[in-house]
């Protein structure tokens, strides 16, 4: 079972709906009902306790910003999301950009450099799908995944409605999967066929 989801404190609807409504000590109740746990999610993945800290700010601070346009009774699987998805991207950039020499020095049971190979071409696979996206659908995809945007947001801000939003990330979504398994497999045939 989930982190969150095992230990998931019950918010009641009422302090639920004054947060969407802007209430500052309803979120404050949200806030300490569940920062302590996505602290311990955040740190799972993350290099550094002070970058899952940066990641759960940044994870209250957006459901701050998109609470007007939340949907339903229950943020639990929201915060999860965003929480995963913030700490994967802290952790991609502090890889990326880390000087091989601070980095912690990995446990035995990490990727072999062939693994590793293999995830890297899979990656630029994928950055190379999403650029071959239609342009509206790659600029809908990427504010919803690489700037944490909502639906209502991004229909906002080009124009266009919810609906469109949603039909155009499923529809770069179900490329995505067409793309990328077949090609996933074919390349762990070729790079792991001795094993």
């Amino acid at each position: 079972m989930h982190i969150l989801q095992s230990q998931q404190p019950a918010i009641p609807p009422a302090t639920l709906s004054a947060f969407k409504n802007g209430s500052e000590p309803a979120f404050k109740e949200i806030f300490m009902a569940y920062d302590a746990r996505l602290m311990a999610y955040a740190a799972k993945i993350c290099i550094t306790r002070q970058d899952a800290e940066e990641v759960v700010q940044d994870v209250f601070a957006s459901l701050w910003q998109n609470k007007a346009s939340m949907e339903g009774d229950d943020i639990t699987g929201w915060l999860i999301t965003v929480c995963r998805h913030k700490a994967l991207k802290s952790l991609r950039r502090q890889v990326l950009h880390a000087d091989i020499g601070t980095l912690p020095e990995m446990p035995a049971h990490q990727l072999s450099p062939l693994e590793q190979l293999y995830f890297e071409e899979i990656e630029k696979h994928i950055q190379a799908i999403i650029q071959s996206l239609p342009p509206v659908r790659r600029k809908i995809f990427l504010l919803s995944r690489d700037e944490d945007k909502s639906y209502q947001q991004i229909a906002d801000e080009l124009g266009i409605s919810v609906l469109t939003v949603k039909k155009q990330i499923s529809l770069a979504l179900a490329y995505l999967r067409t793309q990328v398994t077949p090609y996933a497999y074919s390349l762990a045939v070729i790079f792991f066929a001795e094993y």
